[in-house]
C-alpha cells in the first residue's frame, strides 16, 4: 500500500494494522529470515517486466501467489513473504518506504512492474482498486479485468501508487501499475474463501484466480518496443508459427513526427527470410498522413503492389494506428483503422503467385534513407495472429480439440519482446 499516513504515524494503530520497522534493514536487524519471513527474487534472461509483491505470505494473502502466477515465467518475480503464525502484520512496510535491496534492484532493471496488494475494502464486494503512474498500462490492464467481468476501481488517494517513491514507480521508466485486490476478491482466489497458508501451500486455487491472471497478463502478450536506430535498416520481429494462409493484426505508434523521409511499419506474413516475404505497409509520411501499401519482397527486391491513404486517421506522437492483413492462397488483403472506431471493410486487395509456400509471421520496422530523426522507437501492441490448425484447451480436464482454418479463434503469441 501507498499509504502516507502510515509513514507519518507508523508506529500508531492505522486500519487495524501495526507498522513497526520504517526501512528493511530495521525489520531485517529485528526479525529473522527463514522463519519470520522469506524473500524469492527471480530474474528472467531478457525480460522487461516485473511482477512483485512486497506483502506477501501472511502480510497480505494472495498478493504472492497471484504475482507469481501472473510472472508465469516471462516476467522476473519478487515476493517478501511474511512467515509468522500470527502478527504478520508487523513486516508491513509501506510502498514507498520499501528498500529490500534484491527487490529494488529487479524492479530498477524493468521497464514495465506490477505489484500485487491486499486491502481490506467493502465487505463482499470483490474489486481491484488500480493505481499507478504507468498511465497506458493501468487503462489495459483495467480494460482485460473489466473484459474478464472482474470490477476494477480507480485507486483512492492512500492507495493510489502515484508517489514516484512507490517501488511499483521505481523502475526504467519511474512509471508501474499498483493493484489493490480486496479482501473479497482475494478469498474468491481459494477453495471455500479460505485465506491460510496451508491453503496456499496446498496449491489449490480456483477459477477465478486463473481468470484474473490470465486477463492481468493480456495487457502483456502481444505488446513489444523496437529502437530504429539508423536508416534502411530492418527490424524484424517473428513470431514461432508457419503458415501459408494466414491474418494477423496489430496496433503500432512511434514517439516522433517522420522528418526528412517516412517512417515503415509493416505487418509480415510468409516470411521465408528478409528477401521473400509479403507485407502490409504503414508509412507516418512528413506531412502526418499515414499510407497502407501492400508489398512483396522476392529475391531482396521490393515491389509496391497497391496503396490506400488513409482519410481521418493522422500520424501523431504516441498515437497507435491499428491495421490487418489477411493472406489467402494467391490472395492479399489488408485495411486500417484509427482504434476505437468501427473496423472498416478490406481497403486494398490483390492476388500474387510469387510466394506460395509456409512462412513466419511477424513485423518490420524501417526508417526511409532520407528520413532524419535520429533514434525512433515504434510501440506495438494487440498483436494477434489466427492461422492453421490450432490447438485449445478445454475446461474440464486435459480435454484437446482442433480447430480449422477460419474459425474465430484468437491465437495469441508472447513472442514481441514485451514493453
Amino acid at each position: 500500500m501507498d499509504d502516507v499516513g502510515w509513514q507519518q504515524q507508523r508506529l500508531q494503530r492505522d486500519g487495524g494494522l501495526t507498522v513497526a520497522y520504517a526501512s528493511f534493514a530495521e525489520l531485517a536487524a529485528a526479525e529473522p529470515e527463514g522463519s519470520a519471513w522469506s524473500r524469492t527474487a527471480v530474474t528472467v534472461p531478457g525480460a522487461t517486466w516485473a511482477s512483485i509483491a512486497i506483502h506477501g505470505g501472511g502480510i497480505e494473502r494472495g498478493s504472492g501467489e497471484m504475482a507469481r502466477q501472473v510472472a508465469g515465467g516471462f516476467m522476473s518475480f519478487y515476493e517478501f513473504a511474511g512467515l509468522k503464525p500470527s502478527g504478520n502484520g508487523d513486516l508491513h512496510i509501506t510502498s514507498t518506504l520499501w528498500d529490500e535491496p534484491q527487490c529494488v534492484a529487479l524492479v530498477g532493471a524493468s521497464r514495465r512492474t506490477l505489484s500485487f496488494h491486499g486491502y481490506a475494502g467493502t465487505a463482499d464486494v470483490a474489486e481491484t482498486a488500480i493505481g499507478g503512474l504507468d498511465t497506458e498500462l493501468v487503462a489495459r490492464v483495467t480494460a482485460e479485468l473489466v473484459d474478464a467481468d472482474f470490477r476494477v476501481i480507480t485507486a483512492p488517494s492512500e492507495i493510489a501508487g502515484t508517489n514516484p517513491a512507490n517501488i511499483c514507480n521505481r523502475n526504467a521508466t519511474s512509471a508501474g501499475v499498483q493493484l489493490e485486490m480486496s479482501n473479497a476478491l482475494r478469498r474468491s482466489f481459494f477453495p471455500g474463501g479460505v485465506l491460510s497458508a496451508a491453503m496456499s501451500a496446498s496449491g489449490q486455487r480456483t477459477d477465478a484466480f486463473y481468470r484474473y491472471a490470465a486477463a492481468v497478463q493480456r495487457a502483456y502478450i502481444g505488446y513489444g518496443t523496437v529502437s530504429i536506430g539508423s536508416v534502411n535498416n530492418s527490424r524484424w520481429t517473428l513470431l514461432p508459427i508457419s503458415t501459408a494462409d494466414v491474418t494477423v493484426s496489430a496496433t503500432v505508434s512511434t514517439d516522433k513526427l517522420a522528418t526528412g523521409g517516412g517512417q515503415f511499419l509493416s505487418l509480415v506474413a510468409r516470411y521465408a527470410d528478409p528477401n521473400n516475404c509479403y507485407l502490409a505497409r504503414l508509412e507516418m509520411s512528413t506531412s502526418q498522413t499515414v499510407i497502407l501499401t501492400i508489398r512483396k519482397r522476392v529475391g531482396g527486391t521490393e515491389t509496391f503492389l497497391v496503396q490506400h491513404t488513409l482519410s481521418g486517421v493522422a500520424h501523431a506522437v504516441g498515437g497507435r494506428v491499428a491495421f490487418e492483413l489477411d493472406v489467402s492462397g494467391s490472395r492479399l488483403r489488408a485495411r486500417a483503422w484509427q482504434p476505437g472506431q468501427p473496423i472498416p471493410g478490406w481497403q486494398l486487395t490483390t492476388t500474387d503467385t510469387d510466394l506460395t509456400a509456409p512462412g513466419l509471421v511477424g513485423t518490420r520496422s524501417i526508417l526511409s534513407t532520407a528520413n532524419t530523426n535520429g533514434t525512433v522507437v515504434a510501440r506495438w501492441g494487440d498483436v494477434r495472429v489466427r492461422a492453421g490448425y490450432q490447438t485449445v484447451h478445454l475446461a474440464p480436464g486435459n480435454r484437446r480439440t482442433t480447430v480449422p482454418t477460419g474459425a474465430p479463434v484468437d491465437v495469441w503469441l508472447p513472442a514481441v519482446a514485451a514493453l
